[in-house]
C-alpha cells in the first residue's frame, strides 16, 4: 500500500559549489555525507529558528536533493538564491517528483535489491527510497510523476495514520506559519542528529554552539493528547489554566486523529509548564504524553 504524500516537496540544488554551498548554509555536516546516504537537515536564521527542516540526499558530489518537512520548494528556492553569489549552483523545485510512504516492504519497487535501511538511499529506475527512522519500519518514496502508480491511496484517513505515526515517533512538518519560529532544541532535532557545532560558519552557528556548550534552552517538543470537535490547523496557542496570564505555554506544531473525537499532537512547549493543566479554545483534557529526548532514534 503506497499513501500519496503530497504536502512533502522537492528541491534540487545542482552544481560543481553544490557541497560548499549547502555546507556554508545548513546546519548539519554536508561534507561529512557519503554519496548514496541522506541526513536530516535544517536551514537556520542567524538568530538560529528553524526556516526549513527537510532530509538532505546526497545523490553525489554535484546533486543534492532536499525532501522538505513541509514548507514551499519554490518559496525555499527563492529565498536560497539570495545567497548563492558566485557559487556554481542552480536550484529547481521538483514539481514532477511525487512522493509516497508505506510501512509495508512488499509495496517497495521491485527494482530494489534491498529495502533502504538506515541512511542508505536505494535507487532503481528513477525511484528512490529511504528509510524513517521510529518504532515500525517505513520508507518514502520518490517517484517522477510520468511514471506514478495509478494504485496510490489518496484517502484522508491513510494520511492521517501516517500523520499520527510521525508524531509518536517525534518527526515534524513545519507548514508555512511555523517556519522561523522555534529553535531546533525545541522541536527536539537535536537528537535526530540535525545540529553540527564542529563544521564551518552557517546561520545561527553561533546559537547553536552557546546552546550545545552551555545549555539554556527552556522548551521542549512534547507529545499530546486532547478531545476536540476539529482537528487543529498547526500554529494555536496553548495557556496554563486557571492563571490570569496571557503569555504562551506552548505551540501546536502537527495533530492528527486517534480515534473518534480524540486527537494527538506534537507541541513545543516550555518545559516549567509541561506538568500544569494545559488549554486552548478548541481542545479540551489536553494532557501530555511524553517530551522526546536528545537520544538518537534507532532507524
Amino acid at each position: 500500500m503506497l499513501i500519496a504524500l503530497p504536502s512533502l516537496h522537492l528541491l534540487e540544488i545542482a552544481g560543481a559549489d553544490a557541497i560548499a554551498f549547502t555546507q556554508a548554509q545548513f546546519c548539519n555536516d554536508v561534507a561529512a555525507l557519503e554519496n548514496g546516504h541522506w541526513q536530516w537537515n535544517a536551514w537556520l536564521s542567524p538568530q538560529g529558528r528553524v526556516r526549513a527542516f527537510f532530509h538532505l540526499l546526497r545523490d553525489d558530489d554535484k546533486h543534492l536533493r532536499l525532501l522538505l518537512r513541509g514548507g514551499d520548494a519554490e518559496i525555499l528556492r527563492t529565498e536560497l538564491a539570495r545567497y548563492v553569489f558566485r557559487a556554481k549552483v542552480q536550484l529547481r523545485a521538483l514539481p514532477d517528483v511525487l512522493v509516497f510512504g508505506t510501512g509495508d516492504a512488499s509495496a517497495l519497487p521491485v527494482h530494489f535489491s534491498a529495502p533502504p535501511m538506515a541512511t542508505a538511499l536505494a535507487s532503481s529506475d528513477r525511484i528512490t527510497g529511504l528509510a524513517l527512522p521510529g518504532t515500525t519500519a517505513r520508507w518514502l518514496l520518490l517517484w517522477p510523476s510520468d511514471a506514478a502508480p495509478s494504485a496510490a491511496i489518496t484517502s484522508d484517513d491513510e494520511r492521517n495514520r501516517w500523520r499520527l505515526d510521525d508524531i509518536r515517533n517525534g518527526l515534524p512538518e513545519l507548514t508555512a506559519p511555523l517556519l522561523d519560529q522555534f529553535l531546533p532544541q525545541w522541536l527536539a532535532l537535536d537528537r535526530l542528529s540535525v545540529v553540527s557545532v564542529r563544521k564551518g560558519c552557517y546561520p545561527g552557528q553561533e546559537i547553536m554552539a552557546r546552546l550545545h556548550f552551555k545549555g539554556s534552552s527552556k522548551r521542549g517538543c512534547y507529545r499530546l493528547e486532547f478531545h476536540a470537535d476539529v482537528l487543529p490547523a498547526p500554529g494555536p496557542a496553548l495557556q496554563v489554566s486557571g492563571t490570569a496570564t496571557t503569555d504562551n505555554a506552548g505551540t501546536i506544531v502537527m495533530s492528527a486523529w486517534n480515534g473518534a473525537g480524540t486527537g494527538e499532537a506534537l507541541a513545543v512547549i516550555a518545559d516549567a509548564a509541561h506538568a500544569a493543566a494545559l488549554s486552548n479554545p478548541g481542545l479540551r483534557d489536553i494532557k501530555v504524553i511524553s517530551r522526546f529526548g536528545q537520544s538518537a532514534l534507532d532507524p
